[in-house]
């Protein structure tokens, strides 16, 4: 798949750290150039909280012990230090809730992530918004506070599940949370960790996400803008090669141009709508965007109602 993640790649400091990716020691010397890991224009380096948690992402329909490998925060700075520094890299702060349940507020959770980025000067940084103590879900009127030091960081990120127990309760957060930043003038990204199913990449960025990530392509099929199982999309696709080796490949390239189509045409809705702020933020405008998710779904002949 090298040739055709050109665009913008996710890889876990957890994998790094302890190999489990090809090329992981010469990624992290001056051989970078040449090992498959420079074929992306942009690497986001995760803090490997997903692999150290016990949060599943709703994607996924194995779920087992897990048990993972000690990785500290003191591993996480060490490899952002190895980190090359004449690419494009954008790396994630330390997800502190994956640390045997270790919550911090909102000002420390700042105050750590500003010691970060001073310590990594020539890097982006997307800031992981987490709950604060004894919380499940963040809260987006805590960040009223805080704009002005939201403003330091390239991207602001926040994990799918820690947005809401539902997707009426995670649209609403969400698009608060942007209405707050648009209103302080802090014009950064959202990113949706663990979010790249595509109905729910349209779902957030009708709420305010622009950035998103996440295994869905890998796991399932896209067909028409849909998720579906592997099998049904191979029904679906007319691909019944029974070469499967070859047939899976040709198949994750046609859902990562799936994706692509869907980004550009996420692009096209976003010059539209540009200037059109002046939305009040309550629960039937959740329920709106919604609707219109669906009506679209609809007339291509695809969804059945929320």
């Amino acid at each position: 798949m090298q040739e055709h993640l050109t665009e913008s790649l996710l890889v876990s400091a957890y994998d790094l750290h302890y190999q489990m990716m090809p090329q992981a020691h010469e990624f992290l010397s001056n051989l970078h150039w040449d090992t498959i890991w420079a074929t992306p224009t942009l690497l986001v380096v995760d803090s490997g909280g997903y692999e150290l948690g016990n949060v599943w992402d709703g994607a996924e329909v194995r779920r087992g012990e897990r048990p993972p490998r000690k990785f500290k925060k003191e591993d996480y700075r060490y490899i952002v230090g190895m980190l090359p520094r004449d690419r494009d890299l954008l790396v994630v702060t330390w997800d502190h809730v994956a640390q045997e349940g270790e919550q911090l507020s909102l000002e420390e959770q700042i105050r750590e992530a500003s010691q970060f980025l001073a310590e990594n000067p020539d890097l982006m940084v997307d800031f992981l918004l987490k709950p604060e103590q004894g919380e499940r879900f963040i809260d987006a009127d805590r960040v009223k506070d805080y704009c002005s030091d939201m403003a330091h960081f390239d991207v602001i990120g926040v994990t799918e599940k820690e947005l809401g127990d539902s997707i009426l309760d995670r649209a609403f957060n969400l698009l608060k949370l942007r209405r707050i930043l648009d209103d302080a003038q802090i014009d950064r990204p959202i990113h949706i960790f663990g979010a790249l199913d595509p109905l729910f990449i349209r779902l957030y960025f009708m709420c305010g996400a622009e950035v998103f990530d996440g295994l869905t392509w890998l796991r399932y099929g896209i067909f028409q803008g849909l998720t579906v199982y592997k099998e049904a999309a191979v029904l679906l696709s007319g691909d019944f090669d029974r070469d499967e080796s070859g047939r899976l490949t040709r198949q994750q390239i046609n859902y990562l141009r799936e994706l692509r189509a869907l980004k550009r045409a996420l692009k096209e809705v976003a010059k539209v709508q540009q200037g059109a702020k002046d939305l009040e933020v309550t629960e039937r405008s959740v329920i709106d965007v919604l609707n219109e998710i669906n009506v679209g779904l609809q007339a291509r002949g695809a969804g059945n109602g929320w």
